[in-house]
């Protein structure tokens, strides 16, 4: 079992916390009032999850790299060429291990599509469009949203980008709260990202909020909306489906290796109850 302890108390720190169902190999220690200082530095923990901001994040990443963690951080824990070489200098002295996670890329849907993309029936990708839209309200959007957009974008394109441009502003009364970034990667792959602070509030967006991620590729397409349940495939021959939440039917399917006991004590109780519905209705 690896032990994981719980730095900060962001959405995916409480996300965890929450979770309740077991981890598999991964066992949390997670006991209330401990300082980060002495998390990021527990002999006894194997692994961290860092969820702080700005400074004090980056602060908790390094140490935990220096004790000889492996540390589960946002997309971009570094901002600038001197914060990633303190990093670089953490993780060599003492060996940790840094997995820069993201909310966009490790959703259930992003990664399907990430699956499709790199299969070899989607052919190479030519262009990805991504789009991240929240409510209205304070914060700089690149700051805010460009992170989980370019975690996306470098899991799916290995190549660096020698051309880019961003045009920001504030359109919604929020500061910089709009902004569209145009990339070429090295291998001329075409990449177009809208971020906006711009759905008024009655408008339901849990999570990173109102997403739609486009990629076109020399044989296929696909469409990912996480709010949806499945990844659009498009092909010259129709439009194919890939579920991102698993159908009831291979829960079903993954008894048949370990059948539980009592299966038809289960269907009886079943009939029973639907008996005494029926006649009391």
């Amino acid at each position: 079992m690896i032990a994981l302890g719980i730095i900060g108390d962001g959405h995916h720190a409480q996300a965890l916390r929450a979770h309740g169902a077991p981890l598999g190999e991964i066992r949390l220690v997670d006991p209330p009032g401990r300082d980060w200082r002495d998390i990021a530095t527990d002999t006894a923990l194997a692994a961290v999850l860092v969820d702080l901001p700005d400074a004090a994040g980056l602060a908790a990443i390094g140490a935990a790299l220096g004790a000889g963690k492996t540390v589960i951080s946002a997309p971009c824990p570094a901002r600038s060429s001197a914060e990633l070489a303190g990093l670089h200098a953490a993780a060599k002295s003492g060996g940790g291990i840094l997995l820069p996670g993201g909310e966009l890329t490790h959703g259930e849907a992003a990664r399907r599509g990430l699956a499709v993309v790199a299969g070899a029936e989607f052919g190479a990708l030519t262009s990805l469009y991504i789009a991240i839209r929240q409510p209205r309200g304070r914060g700089d959007v690149l700051d805010d949203l460009a992170p989980e957009a370019i975690g996306f974008i470098t899991a799916a394109i290995a190549d660096d980008f020698p051309s880019v441009r961003v045009n920001a502003g504030g359109l919604f009364g929020g500061g910089r709260d709009s902004a569209v970034i145009l990339l070429r990667s090295a291998g001329n792959v075409v990449v177009t990202v809208e971020l906006a602070k711009c759905l008024p509030a009655s408008l339901p967006a849990p999570g990173l909020g109102e997403i739609e991620i486009e990629a076109i590729g020399t044989n296929q397409a696909i469409r990912i909306t996480p709010l949806d349940s499945a990844v659009r495939v498009h092909r010259d021959d129709g439009i194919g489906m890939r579920p991102w939440l698993d159908a009831a039917v291979l829960a079903m399917l993954g008894e048949v290796a370990a059948p539980p006991d009592g299966g038809l004590e289960r269907a009886a109780r079943n009939a029973g109850l639907f008996s005494a519905i029926r006649a009391a209705a």
